[in-house]
C-alpha cells in the first residue's frame, strides 16, 4: 500500500461530497481515515442523520472505484446524535406481549434534521439500585450512558438506527458513576 493513501481517499471523498452538495454535513473533527497494513479505514461522521443514506451511497461508490483500482477501504458511516428527551414508559415488554423483569424509557434523539427514539431497559435489579433516586437523577443517569455509547467511535460504535434497543446494567452505572468521582 503507498504512504498517505489514506490522505488521497479522504480528498476524493471530500470532493464526491461537494459534488453532490453535502460537504456541510461532514463533521471533520470526528472524521478519519488511517493507513493500515493493506487496507485503508474510514470513519465518515455526519451532522445531519436525514442525510446518511446518501452519504452511505457515496462512500459505496467511492469505495467500489478504489477496490477496482486496487486499493481495499473498510469504511463506516454514522451520524452524530444528542439526547432531546427521556420518558418513562414503564414495564417492557417482550415481542410476544408478556410482560418482561425490566422497566423501559424512550429516549429521543436527534441528528440535524432526524429524529429518532430508541429504548433504554433497565432490568429490575438494576432499577432496585435506583429506588432512592429521583425521576430527574434516573433521567441524567440514562442521559449520561446514552451519551456515552454515542460518542463511541471506530469499530465499536453504537447505532441506534441499527439497534434502537440497549440495556442499562449495573456495570454501565458503576462506570458512570466511576467517571462522576
Amino acid at each position: 500500500m503507498m504512504v498517505n493513501e489514506a490522505a488521497r481517499v479522504e480528498e476524493m471523498l471530500i470532493r464526491k461530497l461537494r459534488e453532490e452538495n453535502l460537504s456541510n454535513v461532514l463533521r471533520m473533527d470526528k472524521t478519519q481515515f488511517l493507513d493500515m497494513d493493506d487496507y485503508v479505514f474510514g470513519e465518515v461522521v455526519i451532522s445531519d442523520g436525514a442525510e446518511l443514506d446518501r452519504v452511505e451511497g457515496i462512500v459505496a461508490g467511492l469505495v467500489e472505484t478504489l477496490i477496482a483500482r486496487g486499493t481495499r477501504v473498510d469504511s463506516i458511516v454514522r451520524a452524530v446524535w444528542e439526547v432531546t428527551d427521556i420518558r418513562d414508559h414503564g414495564t417492557a415488554y417482550g415481542q410476544d406481549g408478556a410482560p418482561r423483569a425490566a422497566h423501559e424509557f424512550y429516549v429521543g434523539l436527534k441528528s440535524g434534521t432526524r429524529s429518532e427514539t430508541i429504548v433504554v431497559e433497565i432490568g429490575w435489579g438494576t432499577m432496585e439500585s435506583f429506588k432512592r433516586k429521583s425521576d430527574r437523577e434516573i433521567a441524567e443517569i440514562i442521559r449520561t450512558f446514552v451519551n456515552c455509547e454515542l460518542k463511541r467511535g471506530g469499530t465499536s460504535y453504537w447505532d441506534p438506527l441499527k439497534d434502537s434497543r440497549v440495556e442499562l446494567s449495573e456495570a454501565a452505572i458503576a462506570f458512570i458513576a466511576a467517571r462522576a468521582e
